[in-house]
């Protein structure tokens, strides 16, 4: 893709992550869901949530999941479970991080990674589950764009997702209840690159990413479910 294009979505996360999100949800069930990673995020949200009295809360993490493989294990149908038991008023997604891999369109085509096709069949399914979340009764959903990744053609991908994720949420009938969160400036030294470690206000040292490249440590869900918080409950 080229580096104009990355530019203008730059610009556009700029605008789509809210300076002021504290809209009063009071005691509103929140609930947490997504892939490998939210599985430490989604625990310490639930932990940072209850410290601010925001209760009740709820998180769901499948491992190795994503939009990519319905086949394997089918979100829409989870999200809809999901929000039929907890009938929450927040929800957080994080999902995308999996999804690195072929995909078959609604006629059953292998679509391959990297095409055009990809990129709409990708974009229908993250709008498909933004609005069947809407649709559940969630006031406002909280998704998470893919933070810097270690391994170049993993950071590429983030950048493509995080445009598809910008894209979607734009669309005019979900813009006012689906809100970005960029949570790479919590776990970077350097804006756009991967950092294993960043450093705390008292000067301590924080392990943040996971050796693998892609995944949050416990510190590093902690760093960014207090921001969350912060951002969008007090």
């Amino acid at each position: 893709m080229k580096k104009g294009f990355f530019l203008a979505v730059a610009a556009v996360l700029a605008l789509a992550v809210p300076s002021v999100s504290r809209a009063a949800e009071g005691g509103a069930p929140v609930l947490m869901m997504g892939d490998s990673m939210m599985r430490l995020l989604g625990l310490a949200m639930e932990k940072e949530l209850k410290a601010a009295g925001v209760q009740p809360t709820a998180s769901f993490s499948s491992l190795a999941s994503g939009l990519a493989r319905l086949d394997a294990f089918d979100w829409f149908a989870k999200a809809d479970a999901l929000m039929k038991e907890h009938k929450p008023a927040t929800v957080v997604v994080s999902l995308g991080a999996n999804d690195r891999q072929t995909l078959k369109d609604v006629t059953g085509r292998v679509v391959m990674l990297g095409t055009p096709e990809w990129e709409r069949e990708y974009a229908l399914r993250i709008g498909r589950i933004m609005d069947e979340l809407i649709k559940g009764g969630a006031t406002r959903v909280i998704w998470l764009l893919l933070p810097d990744m270690r391994e170049p053609v993993q950071q590429e991908y983030a950048k493509l997702v995080n445009a598809i994720f910008t894209k979607e949420a734009a669309v005019e009938a979900r813009k006012d209840k689906i809100m970005l969160f960029d949570s790479s400036p919590l776990l970077s030294r350097k804006p756009g690159t991967f950092s294993l470690y960043v450093m705390a206000p008292d000067g301590s040292v924080l392990t943040v990413r996971d050796a693998d490249g892609i995944h949050l440590t416990n510190p590093g869900a902690k760093r960014v479910a207090q921001s969350l918080v912060k951002t969008y409950w007090k």
